[in-house]
C-alpha cells in the first residue's frame, strides 16, 4: 500500500533517496515542492526526473484533506471540519489576532487525535472518547490547509486530543513544519498544551526545548481535579509539579497554567490559595484564567468571580491574565471541539 509522504521528516526522506542511489538533495527538492510551493502531485514536481516522479507516485501519496464545512465567528475565528482518509472527522481553527496598534497575525489551533481518552467533564472532545491518533502527515496537513487562507505565524496544539499521548507524531510534525527546507516556522512560535501527562513532559523538556508548554490545570486540589479530569488520576498533582520544575530548569521556558473558572466548582478563595501554593516552586510561570464556554453535556456555568480570583493571584505574586476564547458562537472555543463521525456531521454545540 502507498504511504503518506507527509509522514516523513527530511532526514527520513533523504534515507529513502539514498536507498534509490539518488543524491540527498532530491529530498530537499521534494520538501520545497510540498511545503513551500504546495504541490499536490508528484508529477507536478518538475525539478525531478520523470522516472523519479513515477517512482514516488508508485510508493507514496500526498495527503489532501476534504473540507466538510467551515464557520467563521463574530470575533474572527474560523472552524474547519476536515474528513480524513478513513472518513473520520477532525476540527481545526484559524484564529485572527489584532493587537492595540493594529498589527494582525494568525494562529492555527491543531488537533492531534480523533477524540480524546481523558474524559474531562468540561470538554466536548472528551465526551467523544478516543478513536485514534492522528498521523504526522494529518497534523501537518491541517496547518497547510489553514495556511491556504492566511499566512500563519503561530501554532497551538490545543485542538481535539491530548498531544502528549501522540508525542512521536506531534514531534515529527514540528520537525517538518520548522525545517528550513520546508515551512521554516520558528519553534518558539509553537505551543503544546497538555492535560499533564507527566512522563512525556520530561521527554518534551529533553527533546523539544524551544517550544512553549501550557498545562490544563483547572484545579490545584487533587480531589477536585480528579473529578473534573478523571483520565488523569495516574498523574497526580505532586508528580506533575515535579515534572514542571524539571521543565523550568531544563529549558528556561515559562510554563503557562490554564485554568477554566467554573462557577461554584473551582473559583473559591481556597481554590485560589491552592493554585498559589502549587505555583510557588516554579521559577517561570504564568496563569491564564479562561472564561468557561458552556456546552450541553453538563450544567457548568462561567464563574462570577473572575476579577476577584485574578486579583488574589496578582496580590500573591502570580502573573495572571483573564482570557476570553475566540469562536464561542461557532463552537470553536476551548472545550467546544467535537465531531460526530458516524453521521459525518459536526455536533451543534
Amino acid at each position: 500500500m502507498k504511504k503518506d509522504i507527509k509522514n516523513l521528516t527530511l532526514r527520513e526522506l533523504e534515507g529513502f533517496f539514498a536507498s534509490l542511489n539518488e543524491k540527498k538533495y532530491r529530498a530537499k527538492e521534494v520538501f520545497n515542492a510540498i511545503y513551500k510551493e504546495r504541490k499536490e502531485s508528484f508529477l507536478a514536481i518538475t525539478t525531478l526526473s520523470k522516472e523519479i516522479r513515477e517512482t514516488l507516485d508508485n510508493i507514496f501519496y500526498i495527503t489532501i484533506f476534504k473540507e466538510i464545512s467551515r464557520k467563521t465567528s463574530k470575533d474572527d475565528a474560523t472552524k474547519f471540519v476536515f474528513e480524513l482518509s478513513d472518513k473520520r472527522l477532525i476540527e481545526s481553527v484559524l484564529i485572527k489576532n489584532t493587537n492595540k496598534i493594529g498589527r494582525t497575525w494568525f494562529t492555527a489551533c491543531l488537533s492531534t487525535q480523533v477524540g480524546c481518552p481523558l474524559g474531562c467533564q468540561f470538554c466536548a472532545t472528551g465526551k467523544m472518547g478516543i478513536i485514534r491518533n492522528l498521523e504526522t502527515g494529518e497534523i501537518v496537513e491541517q496547518f497547510l490547509r489553514l495556511e491556504r487562507e492566511n499566512p500563519i505565524s503561530n501554532i497551538v496544539f490545543m485542538g481535539m486530543g491530548e498531544p502528549l499521548l501522540n508525542y512521536e507524531n506531534v514531534k515529527k510534525a514540528i520537525q517538518i513544519l520548522t525545517d528550513e527546507n520546508g515551512r521554516n516556522l520558528g519553534k518558539r512560535h509553537i505551543t503544546i498544551s497538555t492535560s499533564g501527562i507527566t512522563p512525556m513532559i520530561y521527554k518534551l523538556a529533553d527533546e523539544i526545548q524551544s517550544v512553549k508548554l501550557a498545562v490544563s490545570l483547572h484545579s490545584a486540589i487533587q480531589i477536585k481535579r480528579d473529578s473534573l479530569m478523571p483520565g488523569l488520576k495516574n498523574y497526580p498533582l505532586n508528580k506533575l509539579k515535579e515534572a514542571l520544575v524539571y521543565y523550568n530548569k531544563k529549558t528556561g521556558n515559562t510554563v503557562t497554567l490554564e485554568y477554566l473558572l467554573i462557577d461554584g466548582i473551582n473559583d473559591s478563595k481556597s481554590d485560589a490559595e491552592a493554585l498559589v501554593k502549587f505555583s510557588r516552586d516554579l521559577r517561570f510561570v504564568k496563569v491564564n484564567l479562561i472564561h468557561y464556554n458552556e456546552i450541553p453535556i453538563n450544567n457548568f456555568k462561567p464563574s462570577s468571580k473572575e476579577i476577584e480570583f485574578q486579583k488574589f493571584l496578582l496580590t500573591n505574586g502570580l502573573r495572571a491574565t483573564l482570557r476570553l476564547s475566540k469562536g464561542t458562537d461557532v463552537s470553536a472555543a476551548c472545550g467546544q471541539l467535537a465531531t460526530n463521525s458516524k453521521e459525518n456531521i459536526q455536533f451543534k454545540i
